[in-house]
């Protein structure tokens, strides 16, 4: 987890560990002299793919997401495995979940999708010049399951779209054209 230089670290303690992300209890010290004490899901970082279309669409995944108790459409995306690049990571993560592959590679954005309680940074990357594998690709991991459809940035901001990686590429791309 990465932390400000000017901020005094007085205690941490990791109080779960699991495979996609740990719990840290720290104690820290403002340059003010502000003590905190907080919770941080610390997590290895992920990435999320804006797949384009030739006719402008993006490749869009519907899967179920328990946390929210709802289907939601997103952008293909997933965690970076130990020591994965992030550009690595998501050509495999448009292959797995989309059975496609792209020529060229745009990095759009890094963001914090959740800076009050978690450490995690996706890395969000255009993709276009696409093209199906043949045979479908990457198998997706084995709790994953999609169903598909294409949109234009415009329809995926008219929608009732809820996901933050999802909305951001798509106003990023409206906002270039």
């Amino acid at each position: 987890m990465n932390r400000h230089s000017e901020i005094e670290l007085r205690s941490s303690d990791r109080v779960f560990e699991g495979e996609i992300f740990d719990v840290v209890v720290e104690s820290v010290r403002l340059p003010s002299g502000l003590e905190q004490k907080l919770a941080v899901v610390d997590h290895h970082g992920a990435v999320a793919v804006a797949p384009l279309t030739d006719d402008g669409r993006l490749l869009l995944v519907r899967q179920y997401r328990h946390a929210t108790g709802d289907w939601l459409v997103e952008v293909p995306a997933g965690r970076l495995e130990s020591g994965e690049d992030t550009l690595t990571a998501a050509k495999r993560e448009l292959e797995e979940e989309t059975g496609h592959r792209a020529e060229h590679w745009e990095l759009l954005r890094a963001f914090y999708p959740a800076p009050g309680f978690c450490s995690e940074i996706i890395t969000l990357y255009l993709a276009t010049d696409l093209t199906e594998v043949p045979g479908g690709g990457l198998d997706c991991d084995g709790d994953e399951e999609f169903s598909y459809l294409r949109l234009t940035p415009a329809e995926v901001l008219a929608t009732d779209c809820k996901d933050a990686k999802t909305l951001l590429a798509a106003a990023l791309l409206l906002n270039r054209s």
